[in-house]
């Protein structure tokens, strides 16, 4: 049985979509650089970044990986109008959260670094995985097949 054909979505949900890829892979470029990827990630940092990047626990930098890896595929996912890009954006969302709330919350780094860019993240994030629930909801986004049940 073939799984049911998705509408035709609007022009602007695939330049939203491939806009979304574009910010998510500058996001994986961040993530990689912050752990050395590029080179030093300390180097040209003052004194009091320097503190504050070294005092991050690796389980924020987890959710990092976490956040911009899923954000990044979830919006490929959107581009291929599949349906599994929601859990995926989901999945990126709590993530980012997660890391956004620790630096804003509890690492002391905004005084450092600022809160631009945690806010920033934040609502991308909740906008995309909003924007992939929508788009699922009005059928732009392809249904996994149906499999039959098993015979008891």
């Amino acid at each position: 049985m073939a799984a049911a054909l998705p509408s035709s979505p609007p022009t602007w949900f695939r330049i939203v979509a491939l806009l979304a890829v574009l910010w998510n892979a500058f996001g994986v470029a961040m993530y990689l650089s912050s752990v050395g990827i590029f080179g030093d990630p300390m180097a040209g940092l003052s004194e009091a970044e320097r503190a504050a990047a070294s005092s991050i626990p690796s389980w924020i930098t987890g959710a990092f990986a976490i956040g911009t890896f899923a954000g990044l595929i979830g919006s490929l996912g959107l581009v291929l109008r599949k349906s599994w890009a929601v859990p995926v954006l989901i999945v990126s969302l709590v993530a980012l959260l997660v890391l956004e709330g620790w630096i804003m919350f509890f690492s002391g780094a905004l005084e450092i670094f600022g809160v631009v860019v945690p806010i920033m993240v934040s609502i991308g994030a909740i906008l995309l995985a909003w924007f992939a629930i929508e788009a699922r909801r009005r059928g732009w986004l392809s249904q996994p097949e149906a499999r039959p049940a098993p015979d008891a």
